[in-house]
C-alpha cells in the first residue's frame, strides 16, 4: 500500500488525498503527465540499463494496436508503456496480451518503420527518433545510434511498463503468466501509480511504485523455435551467504562489466551485431540461420566456477540438421580453431576455462582476453559456415 504524501508548508503539515479512478484525471491525463515526465517512471530501478529516456511519441500504431507511450534511451534501447486504470480483473488480463502483442509487432520492424510512424504521430521529417532524442541527449552519435535502435527491434530487446492507478490484485499471477509463456527477450514490469491532489490548488502529485518485475523474464528468446537458455540469470549471481553485496550490487557489477567487454570489442567480422550490455551474467551473439535459431555466448558461470565461449543451435528438426552439417565439418572446424572445443549432444560447441578464487572475476584481465579471443575466434570460423547455410537453404 502507499503510504500517503505529507506536504510541508509554512510549518504546517497537510497529508494529500489519494484521488481514485473517476475522481479528477482519466487514462489520457496520465498518459500525457508520464509522456511529458518520463523521470517520474523509477526505469532505472528495473533494470539499470534505462538509467535516461527521451520520449518519442504517444499512441504510434504497430499492426496490434497503438502504443501509448514509446520511449527510447540514449543507448537506443526500446520502452513501450501502456497506462491502464484498473476498472476490473478482465481488464488487468487483457492489457498483459496487449503490451505483448505490441512487443511482437515491433519485433518484425526494422529502423525505417520506426522512423515512418514516429514521423507520422509527431510530424518531423527525416530521422524524427534521432531528432527526438537528440534533444534530450545532445551528444548521442547519429550512425550509432541506428545501429543501437535497430539491435534492440532485431533482438526484441524491449522494457516493457504497464503503468496503472491499481495493480496490487492478482499481480503475481501475472507475472506467473509471463513466466510460463515468455517468448521474446524483454524486461517487464508493472508500476503502481498513485495520484494526489494538492489541496485547494489545482496541482498534482504523482507517487510511482514498482510493484512487481520479470527479471527479464529469464532472458527468453524467439527466433524459429522457442527454447529456454541453460543459461539462467540466477545462477550466476551470488547468495547472500557467498557475498555481503546484495543482488542489485551484482547486477550493477554485470552490467559494469559488459558495458565496458562490448565497447572494447573489436571483431574481425564486421557484420556481426553486437548486443547491447545487460546485467546478467552472460551476452548473445546472433548468427544466420535459416529455419532455426543459433548464437554464441559468452559466460560467467558461479555453479562450475567458470568461464566460456559457445555456439548453440536451437532444437527442433532445422536445428538439429544444421548441427549435423557442422559435424560433418567438425575436424575441419576444430582445426580453424586451433583449439579442441566440447562437441554436445545437445547441439552446443564449447570452449571454457577454470576459475579459482573469488568470484565474479570480473576485473581479471587474462580472462577478458580469454573471452574476447575465443569469441573473435568462433564468430570468425562458425558466422560465415551459418551464412552459406543460411543461403543454401534461401536457394
Amino acid at each position: 500500500m502507499f503510504s500517503a504524501p505529507i506536504l510541508f508548508s509554512n510549518g504546517s503539515s497537510i497529508p494529500l488525498e489519494r484521488i481514485p479512478f473517476g475522481g479528477g484525471f482519466d487514462e489520457a491525463w496520465l498518459q500525457n503527465r508520464l509522456f511529458e515526465s518520463p523521470d517520474a517512471l523509477p526505469l532505472h530501478e528495473i533494470d539499470p540499463g534505462y538509467q535516461q529516456v527521451a520520449p518519442l511519441c504517444m499512441e504510434m500504431q504497430t499492426g496490434a494496436g497503438p502504443v501509448d507511450i514509446l520511449y527510447v534511451t540514449p543507448q537506443g534501447r526500446l520502452v513501450i508503456i501502456e497506462t491502464k486504470l484498473w476498472r476490473n480483473q478482465e481488464a488487468r488480463r487483457a492489457v498483459v496480451g496487449q503490451i505483448l502483442d505490441y512487443a511482437q509487432a515491433l519485433m518484425g520492424w526494422d529502423y525505417s518503420d520506426l522512423q515512418r510512424e514516429v514521423s507520422r504521430r509527431t510530424g518531423i521529417k527525416g530521422n524524427s527518433p534521432f531528432i527526438l532524442a537528440q534533444k534530450r541527449f545532445p551528444d548521442i552519435e547519429e550512425s550509432t545510434f541506428i545501429d543501437s535502435v535497430s539491435r534492440s527491434l532485431e533482438q526484441s530487446d524491449f522494457m516493457l511498463i504497464i503503468a496503472g492507478d491499481g495493480i496490487r490484485s492478482g499481480a503475481q499471477k501475472i507475472v506467473n503468466f509471463l513466466q510460463d509463456t515468455a517468448h521474446m527477450r524483454f524486461v517487464l514490469a508493472m508500476i503502481e501509480i498513485g495520484v494526489y491532489r494538492i489541496p485547494n490548488q489545482d496541482q498534482f502529485l504523482i507517487q510511482p511504485r514498482v510493484l512487481v518485475e520479470t527479471q527479464t523474464v529469464e532472458r527468453a528468446y524467439i527466433a524459429g523455435s522457442y527454447e529456454q537458455d541453460e543459461m539462467q540469470s540466477n545462477s550466476n549471481l551470488p547468495n547472500s551467504s557467498d557475498s555481503p553485496k546484495s543482488r542489485e550490487d551484482w547486477q550493477r557489477e554485470y552490467y559494469r562489466f559488459w558495458t565496458g567487454f562490448l565497447e572494447g570489442l573489436q571483431l574481425d567480422e564486421p557484420d556481426q551485431p553486437i548486443p547491447n550490455p545487460n546485467h546478467t551474467g552472460d551476452v548473445k551473439f546472433n548468427l544466420p540461420a535459416k529455419g532455426t535459431s543459433a548464437w554464441i555466448r559468452v559466460y560467467f558461470s558461479k555453479n562450475d566456477n567458470e568461464v566460456g565461449c559457445f555456439v548453440r543451435i536451437s532444437k527442433g528438426a532445422a536445428g538439429e540438421e544444421l548441427y549435423q552439417q557442422l559435424l560433418m565439418q567438425r575436424e575441419e572446424i576444430n582445426l580453424e580453431l586451433g583449439i579442441e572445443p566440447r562437441w554436445d549432444d545437445d547441439r552446443k560447441i564449447i570452449h571454457k576455462m577454470k576459475v579459482p578464487g573469488s568470484w565474479p572475476p570480473l576485473d581479471d584481465n587474462e580472462i577478458q582476453s580469454f573471452m574476447r579471443d575465443t569469441l573473435n575466434n568462433m564468430v570468425n570460423v562458425f558466422r560465415p559456415r551459418f551464412k552459406l547455410l543460411a543461403d543454401k537453404a534461401v536457394s
